[in-house]
């Protein structure tokens, strides 16, 4: 047994200590790596160094300069909606090449330079191919004429290496010889241009050479010229572009603002964070971008209209918790938020958003803040907390919302209610709580007193009008 015990005890010493070595290794092995700070990644314009053999590396390069700025942007999760941000990114485009330009870029298509060039070639070349081929067919018919069987002609012809002339009458063409007075002669034997004179045949072909020939020059003469008006035209046209300190994106000449807002836009468009902000970028504006806040889009006349029939409305309940129908009929259940937002801002109110709720905060010193929720359908719920925590002023809020509203529930239906009990209003368009938290043994106040207002929903409304109805009908 003590052995075993021994056996045992090694055994656990070996692996307590080849864990110790293996901890200690890579303790040792561990490099403790320097922090690094998160930065937005720097973006260089460069010049390219062969501007001069071809100037589309300018308008390439600004181009690659606004795309990296922008990604680095991105890639920061810097806001690419927020104004100040968009702003930050013009400055520095900017501060390598000017962004807004005057006047308007080149952007004729090939084909519009081709006509502008078709026009200026037309001086040279005036002629239609089929009203030149006419010309020349004209002209090579007169060049290249056929003598009448029974006309006296002279013939010139060669044989071995001297020259001899012949003035008779032609008589006829045989197709290898010529009949001429008293003389037959190899028709191989003619100069070329009796040959001419004898043939029909061989007078169309003639023709039909010089033709093809003159032709062919001329249709390469005016190929040639417009290829060479038209490669100027096209260098001017990028030049001009260029100088003027435009970018071509897109198969299009453009502002660098542009291509700016184009590569904001085609960012913000597939990023989630930014599904249905409203932006104010436009792909067509040559100006700097000036963010539109959705209040701005907001109908003003339209919607104080409906704050006018909404106060109306609210006024015939007057008497009960549906005389409150919104935060202090200000702005009204269903408000959106940038609607709330307009109005209360526009009242003077300190209005503060949030991710669960915006908050109010008013000039009444009995309450410290109004929080507003907000639905699918807009604003459905206002809690306003006191910045009181005793009895009396507890009873005080309850007297007044009695003489305002009417009796509370708990009253209706003679419930035994303690001073700081919670009591409730129920209405057909809102209902209201007040809470408050007592402390059962000293009866002091917990928690702050805090009234809230909810607006009723739809069905919930139609069964209470049910009751209602039936109510009277008996």
């Amino acid at each position: 047994m003590t052995e075993m015990n021994q056996t045992f005890g090694k055994k656990v010493f070996l692996l307590f200590a080849a864990a110790l070595s293996f901890s200690v290794y890579a303790q040792e092995g561990k490099k403790e790596v320097a922090y690094q700070p998160v930065t937005r990644k720097q973006v260089v314009y460069q010049e390219p160094s062969n501007k001069s053999a071809n100037p589309m590396a300018i308008s390439e390069n600004k181009v690659a300069f606004i795309r990296d700025v922008v990604k680095s942007y991105v890639d920061f999760k810097d806001d690419i909606t927020n104004q100040t941000v968009i702003n930050m990114i013009y400055d520095q485009i900017e501060k390598e090449f000017p962004i807004q330009l005057e006047g308007k870029p080149d952007n004729r298509s090939i084909q519009d330079l081709r006509k502008e060039v078709m026009r200026s070639v037309q001086k040279d070349f005036p002629y239609s191919e089929a009203a030149y081929r006419k010309m020349l067919q004209e002209k090579a018919e007169k060049l290249y004429q056929t003598c009448n069987e029974g006309e006296k002609i002279v013939l010139t012809y060669i044989k071995g290496k001297k020259r001899y002339k012949i003035h008779d009458i032609f008589y006829k063409f045989n197709g290898n010889t010529v009949s001429i007075g008293l003389k037959t002669i190899p028709f191989y034997d003619l100069i070329e241009e009796d040959k001419v004179r004898v043939s029909k045949t061989y007078a169309l072909k003639k023709q039909d050479a010089y033709v093809s020939k003159a032709l062919s020059d001329y249709l390469y003469r005016r190929r040639e010229a417009l290829l060479t008006a038209e490669t100027t035209l096209v260098k001017k046209q990028i030049q001009d572009n260029i100088s003027a300190g435009f970018v071509k994106y897109a198969e299009e000449w453009r502002y660098p603002i542009q291509v700016i807002n184009i590569r904001l836009i085609e960012n913000i468009e597939s990023d989630s964070r930014y599904t249905g902000k409203i932006t104010g970028l436009d792909l067509n504006s040559i100006q700097r971008i000036q963010i539109k806040s959705a209040t701005d889009l907001i109908n003003k006349s339209e919607l104080e209209q409906r704050i006018q029939r909404r106060k109306e409305n609210a006024a015939k309940h007057a008497g009960s918790i549906d005389s409150e129908q919104g935060f202090f009929n200000l702005v009204f259940w269903g408000f959106t938020r940038d609607e709330v937002k307009l109005v209360l801002e526009k009242q003077g109110l300190n209005f503060i958003p949030g991710k669960e709720y915006d908050r109010a905060v008013v000039s009444d010193r009995q309450i410290r803040e109004v929080r507003l929720y907000y639905g699918n359908s807009g604003l459905e719920k206002v809690v306003t907390i006191y910045n009181i925590r005793n009895i009396d002023a507890l009873m005080k809020i309850k007297r007044n919302m009695n003489q305002k509203y009417g009796p509370d529930n708990e009253s209706k239906e003679k419930k035994y209610v303690r001073p700081g009990d919670p009591v409730s209003w129920k209405g057909l368009i809102t209902d209201g709580y007040l809470y408050v938290k007592q402390n059962p043994q000293s009866g002091a106040i917990e928690e702050d007193i805090t009234m809230t207002l909810k607006v009723v929903p739809r069905e919930e409304r139609q069964k209470r009008q049910k009751i209602i109805d039936a109510r009277k009908t008996k």
